[in-house]
């Protein structure tokens, strides 16, 4: 039985040079970036929560114009005419709901910082 021993991870070559003032301020244009973050952050936590909000009521909407279309279908005489419309409006309830997503929306913050991320270890800042 032969036993195996832990191979070191190559370290990762530094990166080659870049232009000088490119190096001078990329450790500024990060710091601005990270001070920005820490302001927008928080906004968009707090947006999140009207945005889900929003949707609640949203699904509610959907579900209320879902059960009156078929309320409507199983009158004694249907008015196809509103049954139309009421289908239109569900229908522009439904695509409104599937256009508004909202880890999309809030997601820039965690874009940007994987961004950072990113750039930090492409850069080795």
């Amino acid at each position: 039985m032969t036993t195996s021993t832990a191979q070191p991870v190559p370290k990762e070559p530094p990166p080659p040079p870049i232009n000088a003032k490119f190096a001078d301020r990329l450790p500024l244009i990060m710091n601005e970036i990270c001070d920005q973050l820490l302001v927008i952050e928080p906004a968009i936590t707090r947006l999140s929560v009207q945005l889900r909000e929003f949707l609640d009521f949203l699904d509610f909407e959907i579900k209320k114009a879902d059960l009156e279309i078929k309320r409507m279908k199983w009158e004694e005489k249907v008015d196809l005419t509103t049954v139309r419309q009421a289908e239109a409006w569900l229908q522009k309830l439904r695509q409104l709901k599937t256009d508004f997503n909202v880890d999309v929306m809030t997601s820039p913050p965690e874009t940007i910082r994987a961004m950072v991320d990113r750039i930090q270890k492409t850069f080795g800042i």
